[in-house]
C-alpha cells in the first residue's frame, strides 16, 4: 500500500531524532519517492550511524519483496539472510500514499501520516552491488506486515513504523539472532496512521499536533483486526 512516500523533515530534526554520526547525502523536501528512485535510509557500522540514499528497490528489482518486502518473508527467505543479520536500515518519511488506479490514466491516492504528524521511520534492510568497474549501487526495500484498514475493514500491507527506542534496537549491530528479532518485530506495537485530508496536502510541516478532527478520521489499525470463531 505504501506506493509513493514524501519525505519533509531537514537534516537537523533527522540528526536529532534518530542520533545521525554522518551524514553523506541528502536533500530534503523529497517529494513523491517512487521505487526505482533515490531515497534517504539510516544505517549503523560499529557505533558510526550513516545517512545516505539508496535506490528503492533491491535486485533483482522485479523480484517479490523487491520494493515492499513482507515481513514473514524477510524471515523465513534464505535470500535475506544476511540482510537481516548485518544489513538493517530504517528509511524517514513524512507521508505515503496508497494509490487506486481507477482506469489506465486515471488515479485515486490516499495519503496517510503517523498519528502524531511527526516524521516517521519505517524498518528496512539493504543491499550493495558492485558493478563490473567496481561501481557500488546501493539498495533496500521497506519491511511491511499486514493490517485493517478501518475505513473499508479490508487487509492491507503497511510499513512497519518504529519510534525511537525501536530505531535504536533495529539498527543495534550486535543484535543478529535472526529467530529473536523476528520474534521482536512481532511483538511490537506499531502505532496507527492517520489519513490526511486533500486539503492539507500542501502543508510541508507543521502538521504535529494536529487533533483528529482535524485529520479526519480515517485510520488503520496499529494491531490487525482478529475474525471471531
Amino acid at each position: 500500500m505504501c506506493d509513493r512516500f514524501i519525505l519533509h523533515a531537514d537534516l537537523d530534526e533527522l540528526n536529532e531524532r534518530y542520533g545521525i554520526t554522518r551524514a553523506l547525502s541528502y536533500y530534503s523536501h523529497q517529494n513523491n519517492r517512487l521505487p526505482n528512485e533515490s531515497i534517504a535510509a539510516i544505517t549503523q557500522k560499529d557505533s558510526v550511524r550513516t545517512l545516505d540514499e539508496y535506490r528503492w528497490g533491491l535486485m533483482p528489482f522485479w523480484a517479490r519483496d523487491s520494493v515492499l518486502a513482507d515481513n514473514l518473508n524477510v524471515f523465513r527467505n534464505r535470500a535475506f539472510d544476511y540482510l537481516v543479520k548485518r544489513q538493517r536500515c530504517v528509511i524517514p518519511g513524512s507521508s505515503f500514499d496508497r494509490v487506486t488506479w481507477l482506469n489506465p490514466k486515471k488515479e485515486a491516492v490516499d495519503r496517510y501520516i503517523a498519528q502524531d504528524g511527526r516524521t516517521f521511520a519505517m524498518a528496512g534492510v539493504y543491499d550493495v552491488w558492485k558493478g563490473s568497474l567496481g561501481e557500488e549501487l546501493r539498495t533496500c526495500t521497506i519491511v511491511t506486515r499486514k493490517r485493517t484498514d478501518d475505513d473499508t475493514g479490508s487487509e492491507v500491507r503497511v510499513p512497519i513504523l518504529f519510534d525511537e527506542e525501536q530505531v535504536e534496537a533495529w539498527l543495534d549491530p550486535k543484535r543478529f539472532d535472526k529467530t529473536a528479532l523476528m520474534h521482536w518485530l512481532e511483538s511490537i506495537q506499531s502505532p496507527q496512521f492517520q489519513k490526511l485530508p486533500v486539503s492539507l496536502w500542501d502543508r510541508a510541516d507543521g502538521l504535529e499536533g494536529l487533533d483528529g478532527e482535524a485529520l479526519g478520521t480515517g485510520t488503520i489499525s496499529a494491531q490487525p483486526r482478529i475474525a471471531k470463531p
